[in-house]
Order: C-alpha cells, then sequence, then structure tokens
C-alpha cells in the first residue's frame, strides 16, 4: 500500500486510505530506499561528468550547467577531475562504470583517441568535442586582431600536445596566412592553462626584441594571466598590446579591461549533452558537436565603441 501511495500506482488508492498513509510517513520520517529501487530498475539516476579541470573558468561554468540540466532530469551528477591526465581520464571513468551510473559526459584530454575502451565499460557516454569551433573560432578572433592592423599576432595556448591547443593555433595560423602575414615562432607560447601560466607567457613574449603587438590566447584564465604582465611591462592594452582570448566566460567579461573573447553556447551545449546521453543504451559512444559561437568586441582589442 506504501508503495501505490509514494509511486501513485499501479494501483489506484482512495483518499482516505492516502491521507492516513502519507501521515504515517511524516510521522515515522520514512525514506524511500534508493538501492532497492536501483536495484529493480537497473537503474542509478546519476550520471556522471569527466572534465580536466573544474578550476578553470570554461569548464567550471560548463560544468555547473550539466549538473542543474542533469538534475532536472531527475539526475544526480558525480563530477571527476583529470589534471589533463590520460591514464586518470580512464580511471575516472572505470570507477564511474563501477558506481554503475546511468551515462557520462566527457570532455576528454585527448578527443581524437581510440575510444574502444570506453565503450567496453559498457556505459552510455558523450564526448563533447568542437573541433570545428576552435579552429574557425581562433581563425576568426585573430582576423579580427590583423582588422585592427596588427601585423605581429602572437599566440599564447595550453599544452602543445593538447588536441584543443594544437587547433586552436592551426585557426590562429591560418587566419595570419590568408592576409598574408607570418605565423612567427618566435611569437608562439604554450604552457599552463591558468592565469599563472598566461602570465608567464606574456612576459617571455613582452621580454623580446620585438614583441607582438596584438596576441590571441586560448583561454580566458591565461587572458586574464597576460593582461597582469602587460601591466607590469609597462605595456597598456590596447593601446600597446591588443588581446582576444578564447572561451567568452564571465571572467572575460569583468576583467580589466573587459576582453574581447569568443561566445560559447554553454547552456545549450549542457542541455544538448543531459539529453543525449539520456537518449543513448549500452556501450555506446556519442559526439556532441556543437558549432555554434560569435565574436564579442569589448575593450582588449580597441573596440570600445562595441560597449557605447
Amino acid at each position: 500500500m506504501v508503495s501505490y501511495v509514494l509511486n501513485d500506482g499501479p494501483r489506484p488508492v482512495s483518499a482516505a486510505t492516502k491521507e492516513r498513509v502519507l501521515a504515517a510517513i511524516a510521522e515515522l520520517g520514512y525514506r524511500r530506499d534508493a538501492v532497492a529501487r536501483n536495484l529493480r530498475t537497473g537503474k542509478t539516476q546519476s550520471l556522471g561528468l569527466v572534465v580536466p579541470d573544474i578550476g578553470l573558468p570554461y569548464f567550471g561554468a560548463i560544468t555547473q550547467q550539466l549538473v542543474e540540466r542533469a538534475f532536472e532530469a531527475g539526475h544526480q551528477m558525480l563530477i571527476c577531475t583529470t589534471s589533463w591526465l590520460p591514464d586518470r581520464e580512464r580511471a575516472q571513468l572505470a570507477s564511474l562504470a563501477e558506481r554503475r551510473v546511468d551515462g557520462v559526459v566527457l570532455m576528454s584530454v585527448d578527443p581524437l583517441q581510440d575510444f574502444s575502451a570506453v565503450e567496453e565499460l559498457g556505459i552510455p557516454t558523450v564526448v563533447i568535442d568542437r573541433p570545428e569551433v576552435a579552429v574557425r573560432g581562433a581563425h576568426r578572433a585573430t582576423a579580427h586582431l590583423v582588422a585592427h592592423g596588427h601585423e605581429r599576432i602572437g599566440f599564447v595556448g595550453a599544452a602543445e600536445r593538447l588536441v584543443a591547443s594544437r587547433r586552436r593555433r592551426e585557426g590562429w595560423a591560418a587566419a595570419l596566412r590568408g592576409s598574408g602575414l607570418p605565423s612567427r615562432p618566435e611569437l608562439i607560447r604554450h604552457g599552463p592553462c591558468t592565469r599563472a601560466g598566461g602570465y608567464v607567457a606574456a612576459g617571455e613574449l613582452l621580454a623580446l626584441a620585438e614583441p607582438p603587438t596584438a596576441v590571441f590566447v586560448e583561454s580566458d584564465a591565461q587572458a586574464v594571466g597576460l593582461l597582469r604582465a602587460a601591466r607590469d611591462h609597462g605595456f597598456r592594452v590596447p593601446d600597446d598590446l591588443a588581446v582576444a582570448s578564447g572561451e567568452g566566460t564571465e571572467l572575460a567579461e569583468f576583467a580589466i579591461p573587459s576582453l574581447t573573447t569568443l561566445y560559447q553556447p554553454i547552456a545549450t551545449i549542457a542541455r544538448e549533452a543531459v539529453a543525449a546521453v539520456l537518449a543513448t543504451e549500452g556501450g555506446t559512444l556519442r559526439r556532441l558537436d556543437n558549432q555554434e559561437f560569435d565574436l564579442v568586441c569589448r575593450e582588449s582589442c580597441g573596440c570600445a565603441d562595441a560597449l557605447q
């Protein structure tokens, strides 16, 4: 009878009986047995999320959106980080499989890897991977800096071994090439995708005999570090050094000066990812390639008029 009341069926219960059952539940402090329910249904009402670094603004923002969308769908989200290490990524995925999550959203360290081992875990997995956005976004931001009249445009990215960083560097180089400009090796820096990493990279670039007059920076965190380095080295942004970044988080909007950056539809990506993983069966692996993005022009490139 308690089960019929709590689950609203399958058999009907009279209003008087339902009222007595609910009163008894309140008095006794009864709670559903989630373990028993999971054994009966074969579902845990939980999803896994694996990201490289939840401390970075982009991953933090998309994690929050994924947690919200999962909650709306009646699922808890278990969050795992990998610190950009492929071995840790595999270990976290195996751990989630052992906990019998109903599916996994993966932002992989290496989205081009062989995922057969992931499929063998037997859990639905959605890999968020947006290769064209990485290339075309970096191209558009760099071309915008070229349109401001810059010819010595640097690149600051994450570790060179990372696929996403190589893609953005490809877009940066293609934009320069398309404008008849060289992609100068001395103006390229790879390092930690952090504020400190951006600070160190910018310090090296600005100490050159011929420093860049503009820089495309892969992440907003690195870009904020670069802004501080520019100030410490006596460079005014955007007068002496124009800057554009590639993630479009809230950090970019509230930096000083505000960062010209690439808008990313984080809420849409999260909604699509949760819907996809819940619609996937067994050990199937799917890729989510949302191709939306836009360039948001702010103060750091010299587009002050965009704020008026």
